[in-house]
């Protein structure tokens, strides 16, 4: 009976070390970097499709929200037109008029088709097994185990 109390103790000490070391925010930054490596990879890889140039793609990375502790997905400053792509958008068009001295807008009305071509989104989701995999083998890695 005292191995089997034995047991229990150095399981709970081992539980704990691996509460605190899970509670990390280093080990948490580097699981959450793990798993959106594979959906950055997809997205750039659907982006080039689209692009004539390439910089929106290469512009797809991936950034550390320490408050919310989150891994957003996103654009970089050359690239801030991703976001047109991935929702799609209507350019405005209409007659503009002098009014005062100003030009103002006679008719506003959205006019040609939506374009919209999403890179994000069906990355995570063609992505999402792999996404799940890469962070379970990173934790298992940080955690020590095989």
């Amino acid at each position: 009976m005292a191995d089997m109390t034995q047991g229990f103790e150095l399981l709970a000490e081992d539980l704990q070390k691996m509460s605190e070391r899970v509670a990390d925010e280093r080990m948490r930054r580097a699981v959450l970097e793990a798993g959106a490596k594979p959906v950055v990879d997809g997205a750039r890889q659907l982006a080039a499709r689209h692009s004539r140039t390439g910089r929106m793609a290469r512009s797809i990375d991936t950034d550390y929200d320490s408050g919310q502790e989150i891994q957003r997905i996103g654009w970089g400053d050359k690239g801030f037109y991703g976001r047109f792509y991935e929702d799609g958008y209507r350019p405005i068009t209409g007659n503009r008029v002098r009014v005062a001295g100003r030009w103002r807008w006679k008719n506003r009305r959205p006019s040609g088709s939506t374009i919209q071509r999403p890179h994000i989104r069906p990355a995570f989701a063609a992505n999402r097994e792999n996404v799940y995999r890469a962070m379970k083998e990173k934790l298992r890695k940080e955690l020590g185990g095989t």
